[in-house]
């Protein structure tokens, strides 16, 4: 068994996908939306087909706390016998034990991080955690507010401790984000008001903040933060057919080429690359606030998230890739502009 936590040196010029998950998404199984599944292996044949070398790798979901009935139908009940004693508990070791104890002989190309719920149980999350970032090696914390259908501002309340957690373990934190009306869980102005009240942790705020401009700058302007560029192809298209053009970046909103070429080129510290592997497609209805269910039918494939990568300049691409995820994950630099 291969538990070496890997360092800064380890990774110095390596291409690092800062966003994709393992595991099994046990509702979207359910309910036939796609995708539901994905290994430490299938990642391992992306890689080698996108020509990656090291991933960023967390849960699907934290399914297995909740009853499995009303989870199918999109409503997140904490069952009165969870599989998963509190919110994540065993989808986080599953994916640790999976690239350390199931395939050792790949592990130095995985990044682990666990995935926390802001609100529930923080208690006996956190027990959870300290056990098992003693036992692993764990490089990070991933928040998905709307996926666990919590409040992304209850770290700010209730989830505070989580916080402390990170701080003392140094841990960087990856939330989703989103600036889509009705979107009550995980609002971007909502988790830029957590990094700002948080200045010694590092955050990075997933899916280009779909590309809004003001937040952006907002997030530009702050040291302690970064953006991931998670399903770039589908980012767009998404932004093309349900938001105003108003607001956004100027770009090409026709090719998903020409808007990482222009994100990156505005912000070329503070830009990561990541696939959100295997969602780069998300087939799915979605439980957005209460009472507000979405539909989302978005199409595109691994080797459109690698074109996106492959159509920077050299410089540009290494930063996005390496050098500036390296700044999130281990610390020792700004994430302005």
């Amino acid at each position: 068994m291969s538990t070496r936590r890997l360092t800064p040196a380890d990774l110095a010029g390596k291409v690092i996908d800062v966003h994709s998950h393992v595991g099994v998404a046990l509702k979207s199984y359910a309910a036939l939306e796609y995708p539901w599944a994905q290994t430490v292996e299938d990642v391992y044949y992306r890689q080698l087909a996108g020509g990656v070398d090291v991933n960023v790798v967390f849960p699907f979901t934290g399914d297995l706390h909740f009853e499995p009935g009303p989870l199918v139908r999109g409503e997140m009940v904490p069952a009165a016998e969870p599989v998963s004693p509190v919110p994540y508990a065993v989808e986080n070791r599953r994916v640790v034990k999976d690239v350390y104890d199931h395939c050792p002989e790949i592990a130095d190309r995985f990044l682990p991080f666990v995935c926390i719920d802001p609100v529930r149980e923080a208690a006996g999350q956190l027990a959870e955690l300290r056990a098992l970032a003693d036992e692993y090696p764990v490089y990070g914390m991933k928040v998905n507010p709307v996926g666990c259908q919590s409040h992304a501002a209850g770290l700010l309340g209730e989830g505070s401790a989580l916080l402390d957690f990170a701080e003392e373990r140094d841990l960087p934190l990856l939330f989703h984000v989103s600036t889509l009306p009705g979107e009550d869980y995980s609002q971007a102005a909502d988790v830029l008001a957590i990094t700002e009240a948080r200045p010694k942790l590092r955050f990075c705020l997933a899916h280009c903040i779909l590309f809004d401009r003001v937040l952006l700058d907002r997030a530009a302007a702050a040291p302690n933060v970064w953006v991931d560029t998670a399903a770039m192809k589908i980012q767009v298209q998404l932004v093309r057919e349900e938001l105003p053009p108003g607001g956004l970046i100027d770009a090409d909103f026709s090719d998903h080429l020409a808007v990482m070429r222009a994100l990156c080129g505005m912000y070329p510290r503070m830009i990561l690359w990541g696939t959100d592997s295997p969602c780069y497609s998300y087939i799915c209805c979605r439980k957005q606030g209460e009472g507000a269910h979405h539909e989302f039918r978005l199409k595109a494939t691994y080797a459109d998230e690698v074109a996106a990568l492959e159509c920077l300049p050299p410089e540009l691409k290494s930063r996005v890739s390496n050098l500036n995820t390296l700044e999130f994950l281990f610390g020792g630099g700004g994430g302005a502009g």
